[in-house]
């Protein structure tokens, strides 16, 4: 039994490893190193965010990018150039690998599914936290075609992320315009409102003619305290029905009467009003409106001229740190790495067969 199982074995070994070294399909993978560099804002990087592993926005950026290129999406474009659902059914490709129309198998069918994801097995993608960077790879048969398929990721991926941010400017946009047509009519709404008011109360500023009446009133007080001065001096020599002293008090009485009615439309035109300088106040309120709305206004036209630029040029460009590589040896497989794998694998599968029938024989006897 033993030398069967050792026969066994090392036909397997044998086969799996003459399978390795000559017929599993050797791959040339180009690689390249790539960032995402946002010019609309000044990137400033956070020393903090790998330690706090807090998404910055270029780490976004990147991963979403990533999820682009491994998408179905990707893959379209790329077939369309390179005609990779022939590749992957081709005789380049081993048999363990190669997939068929005729496969009973679900997983070596030749279907999108199973397309993309023999694509993925051949795509290598590494995001570097400290430099930001995006490490691509891509393998195959041909190194030339290697290069040339990691070329056309690396500008297809460029043109998508403009092509993302235009979509959402302009979407952004089309609001934009809305909220700028609305805002102009705020604010042209607000001036007519001003407008009227000054018509309704024959002024240019309540601010003014209260500073006006101000003035007359610290003038007329200054004159009543002038007044009852010269009436107490002159009360104390004169006559009191004298006529001097009658034009004195006439003269008091009146200043008095003016005072009181200058305070009056300072207070609010003696209507009742309780509240002083309403005019000032409800013209303050108007002018704050106008105030508001026209930088409402301001920023929505800032924002809308930002956009319109976002719209026609790239936001987002696509670095290339290193251009893709021309691989002048194999990536994969690890031939020798595999081959000892194998030897363990069976090995230890021998050892497990071999102590079960040594038990088995044990419990018989």
């Amino acid at each position: 039994m033993k030398l069967l199982l050792q026969a066994i074995f090392i036909a397997l070994f044998s086969i799996g490893t003459i399978y390795m070294l000559y017929y599993e399909t050797e791959r040339f993978q180009s690689n390249a190193i790539v960032n995402i560099r946002d010019l609309s804002q000044q990137q400033a990087s956070n020393p903090f965010d790998a330690v706090l592993a807090q998404a910055s926005p270029v780490m976004q950026d990147s991963k979403l990018l990533e999820l682009y290129i491994r998408s179905g999406d990707m893959y379209d474009y790329l077939d369309s150039k390179f005609n990779l659902t022939a590749y992957y059914s081709s005789k380049q490709i081993d048999a363990l690998r190669r997939l068929s129309d005729d496969s009973v198998l679900p997983s070596y069918q030749l279907s999108k599914e199973n397309l993309v994801e023999e694509y993925n097995k051949d795509l290598f993608i590494i995001y570097d936290t400290p430099s930001t960077a995006l490490k691509l790879g891509f393998a195959h048969a041909n190194p030339k075609i290697a290069q040339k398929i990691l070329e056309a990721i690396i500008e297809y991926s460029s043109y998508t992320l403009n092509y993302l941010e235009r979509k959402n400017a302009q979407v952004a946009l089309q609001f934009l315009v809305k909220q700028v047509k609305e805002s102009k009519v705020v604010f042209i709404n607000n001036i007519k409102k001003m407008i009227d008011y000054q018509n309704e109360h024959n002024t240019i500023d309540p601010n003014l003619d209260v500073a006006a009446k101000s003035t007359i009133l610290a003038n007329l007080e200054s004159d009543l305290i002038k007044k009852n001065v010269e009436f107490a001096s002159g009360a104390k020599y004169m006559v009191k029905n004298s006529t001097e002293l009658k034009i004195a008090k006439n003269t008091i009485a009146n200043l008095e009467r003016e005072i009181k009615r200058v305070k009056n439309e300072i207070a609010g035109n003696g209507k009742g009003k309780n509240e002083l300088n309403t005019a000032v106040f409800d013209f303050q309120l108007l002018k704050n409106d106008i105030d508001f709305s026209k930088e409402v206004y301001k920023q929505s036209l800032v924002k809308f001229e930002e956009l319109k630029t976002q719209v026609n040029q790239n936001i987002k460009n696509l670095l290339v740190i290193t251009k893709p590589s021309l691989a002048e040896n194999y990536s994969f497989p690890n031939k020798p790495k595999k081959v000892f794998t194998l030897f363990l694998v069976l090995s230890f599968l021998y050892g497990i067969l071999i102590s079960i029938i040594t038990l088995i024989r044990d419990h018989r006897d």
